[in-house]
């Protein structure tokens, strides 16, 4: 997993609030139906006296109708480092040159969704939806996630889209470390805001935020914080940077080696918490279809 010091955060957060005080000068106007299909491509690769290749791939597809939407997504993140060690064996003015390649794993992360909206009234709506999560780098085997609930469409027009809601959950969760002290299956409750703002013909900004609540311990809280600028190159093409920030108060437990005071290997394993932060900053080219 990605994990770094993020110091553009508040400049969204600006941005955010910038773009809400537009929502309530804003009059909706008919949206747009039919059937909407987006993939985004990103893939960094280095090589030379170190290699690494980094590929993501993330998908959307949304179906839009007069009174209701369904919006299915999935994505995947993957990274891999090599380290080159070179060992020279024989003399010192004679001597061969072996390299060893050694390639380890730095960041996996998988997800699939799916959330149907249905209008009840003219600015509110009921949904339910489905979350499944795999990131063995925040320390989570597999989270399967039900939720239903309500929310309030405030703005909807072909410039700007802005909406919350409100949702009790379910969420059952194996752990790539378990821990004896935490349930695995347990209710919580959701809240969460999806704003969309065309800047220009070509530029928009998009910001999503969601706040789950463990109900069984409320300490347990996590938010999923994305911004995200996608600017348009044709019709069908776009790059798209976005910066994602995941945070957990009680975060899964992982298993460190434990080393004697003088520095002696035990044998033996200790868990400890991992970071509560983890971060993506990705760029990524956007293809529509």
């Amino acid at each position: 997993m990605f994990r770094h010091t993020v110091r553009c955060s508040t400049t969204s957060v600006m941005v955010l609030a910038a773009h809400l005080g537009m929502v309530t000068t804003i009059q909706a106007q008919d949206k747009e139906l039919g059937t909407f299909f987006t993939t985004e491509l990103t893939a960094v690769w280095t090589a030379g006296n170190a290699e690494s290749n980094t590929l993501g791939l993330a998908t959307v597809l949304r179906n839009v109708w007069e009174s209701a939407e369904l919006k299915i997504e999935g994505g995947a993140v993957r990274s891999e480092s090599s380290l080159k060690t070179r060992t020279a064996v024989g003399t010192t003015d004679n001597f061969q040159i072996e390299e060893q390649t050694k390639t380890d794993k730095t960041a996996e992360a998988y997800y699939f969704r799916g959330r149907y909206d249905r209008q009840i009234g003219e600015d509110f709506f009921g949904f339910a939806g489905a979350d499944w999560l795999r990131n063995t780098f925040a320390g989570i085997d597999s989270r399967v996630l039900l939720a239903a609930g309500a929310g309030n469409s405030w703005v909807n027009s072909d410039r700007i889209r802005f909406k919350t809601d409100y949702s009790g959950t379910y969420t059952f969760q194996e752990d790539v470390v378990e821990n004896p002290f935490v349930k695995t299956k347990f209710p919580g409750v959701r809240f969460a805001y999806d704003l969309w703002v065309k800047l220009t013909e070509s530029t928009d900004i998009s910001s999503a935020l969601i706040n789950d609540v463990n109900l069984d311990n409320t300490k347990d809280v996590r938010l999923d914080f994305t911004n995200a600028m996608t600017v348009a190159i044709s019709s069908k093409l776009a790059l798209k940077p976005s910066l994602q920030l995941l945070w957990r108060n009680t975060p899964s437990l992982t298993e460190v080696d434990l080393v004697a005071t003088d520095g002696t290997p035990t044998g033996e394993n200790v868990t400890v918490p991992l970071q509560k932060v983890d971060s993506f900053f990705k760029i990524a080219l956007v293809v529509r279809l």
